[in-house]
Order: structure tokens, then sequence, then C-alpha cells
């Protein structure tokens, strides 16, 4: 068999095994520092003044995170303790929701001040 025939050979079974092996990648559960989460949930909200925002959520058993995108920037929050439904914080942001509802407070407002995102809701 010449050399580049038996090359040729050897590179597609090397690209049949890639092939067979992504899908396996691609479906594992994502995870940061050996923290592993159920597959993300994203969740579209409308907001008053016609603003509009999207979370996306990865929890597991002991850690819930959730990604927001606010005027086109990521911003990673974590969750903390709250009473009823979630609150998620990241720098001067909070983020609260119970149900299918929530709201972007900016801390550095102080209290009183209006959330900048209010009366989310959830788009079904």
């Amino acid at each position: 068999m010449p050399a580049c025939l038996s090359r040729l050979l050897a590179s597609a079974a090397a690209l049949g095994v890639l092939l067979a092996v992504l899908p396996l990648a691609a479906a594992t559960r994502p995870g940061i520092d050996g923290v592993r989460f159920e597959p993300p949930r994203t969740v579209r909200y409308r907001c008053d003044e016609g603003k509009s925002l999207s979370a996306r959520y990865f929890n597991s058993a002991d850690n819930q995170i959730a990604i927001l995108r606010l005027d086109g920037r990521p911003l990673l929050f974590a969750s903390v303790l709250t009473g009823s439904g979630a609150r998620y914080a990241a720098g001067p942001y909070q983020w609260i929701t119970k149900g299918d509802e929530g709201r972007l407070e900016d801390l550095r407002g102080g209290d009183g001040a209006p959330a900048p995102y209010a009366n989310c809701k959830a788009v079904r």
C-alpha cells in the first residue's frame, strides 16, 4: 500500500474517532473548578419601559449562578441568602426573582431608588 494512501486512511480513522467522541463531550454537564451544573436554562424577560434582558441559570445541589446580559454585556451573578424566591448578586447589582417575575436593582442608588429593570416577566 502506498505511503500516501496509508496516511490518508490513518487520518480518516482519526477523524472518525474524533467525530464519535465530540457528541459525548458536548453532552457533559457544564462546570467551574469541579462544580458541575445541570444543563443551563435560559429565560428571557420583558420589563417596564420596553426593556428586556435574558438570564441563563446554572444550578447544582449546592450552587446556583446566573449570567444576565445587560446592554449586551454578560454579568455573572451568584445566589445569596433570601427569604423566598431567589436573589443573585454581582457587584452593585441584585437580581431578585420569584416565579416568572424579577427585578434588577442597582444598590448604588440607595433605598427607594427605582430599579433599572422593574416588573420583569418571563416571556413564554
